[in-house]
């Protein structure tokens, strides 16, 4: 009897011993996870209370890497948050579930539809004020922050809404109700841009251009040439975009007197998005290609 009590309690003492490494444990600044035979989980997510997070084939945490993993692309940050997306038949990207930067149906135009998805001149142009057209909740892929084209179900409808409330928030904040006020605004936040050396200005200036375009006062092409233009004076003054970026925060808080934190945030989660708008090359060869 005694040795049947014995056996047990060295059974019970085995699995306890076995179930005390079940789980997530830090280890070298590194987190990590056993099953309940003790072993370190590989190659598998595991949950942590509601989020899910990937563990590579050492063990760790799969944080600031993409990764190819039962037919899904995986994006995953610093936190190893990811977004995925689905690979079609072709090993292709489809629509990335939970991405910041575009939601699915921003991406959905944008392959179907967007004219300039692939020209770099013109994504280079859009950066410049990309910040501006997430924190308005636009498209930040196309011209001016919205894509209108032939495919949208009711494009009359939806262009003439974009133009009215255009040509409504230019009138009140600069005062611009038609082709004249427009070039007056934008040539004055140039000059102030050269004189100043702000990035705000001339953030500004380009994102006008867009609004100019969508609110028919010029045409495409006038509002791609001018902001060509401009482009390649903000490409001659500073040297990156992280140094473009900063100039346009401070003119912000200067502007507004408001705390950059909430641009700085959207700044970086643009950066961290399989979208990143600044992913381009600063020292692109801008060009005409329109």
């Amino acid at each position: 009897m005694k040795k049947k009590i014995l056996l047990v309690a060295l059974l019970i003492s085995v699995l306890c011993c076995m179930n005390a490494y079940a789980g997530w444990k830090q280890e070298g600044g590194e987190w990590h996870y056993y099953d309940t035979s003790g072993n370190l989980v590989r190659n598998e997510f595991k949950n942590s209370n509601g989020t899910y997070f990937y563990l590579d084939e050492n063990g760790n945490i799969a944080k600031n890497c993409e990764k190819i993993i039962d037919n899904y692309y995986y994006k995953f940050d610093a936190d190893g948050k990811y977004v995925r997306s689905k690979l079609d038949e072709n090993g292709q990207l489809g629509y990335v579930q939970g991405d910041y930067a575009m939601n699915q149906q921003q991406q959905y135009w944008n392959k179907k539809s967007n004219p300039f998805q692939n020209n770099q001149t013109v994504q280079w142009i859009n950066a410049t004020y990309a910040i501006l057209t997430k924190n308005d909740g636009n498209h930040i892929r196309a011209f001016g922050g919205f894509l209108i084209t032939d495919d949208l179900p009711d494009p009359e409808y939806a262009k003439n809404m974009v133009k009215t409330k255009l040509r409504e928030g230019l009138s009140s904040a600069w005062g611009v109700t038609d082709r004249t006020s427009a070039e007056a605004v934008v040539e004055r936040l140039i000059q102030s841009g050269q004189a100043t050396g702000s990035a705000w200005d001339y953030s500004r200036a380009m994102s006008n251009l867009g609004f100019y375009y969508h609110a028919d006062y010029y045409t495409l092409e006038e509002s791609l040439d001018k902001s060509l233009e401009v482009a390649k004076m903000i490409q001659g003054t500073y040297h990156s975009w992280d140094e473009f970026v900063e100039s346009y925060l401070v003119g912000y808080e200067s502007w507004s007197g408001i705390s950059v934190k909430g641009r700085r945030e959207i700044y970086e989660k643009l950066k961290d998005s399989v979208f990143d708008p600044y992913a381009i090359d600063w020292n692109l060869e801008l060009t005409k290609s329109w």
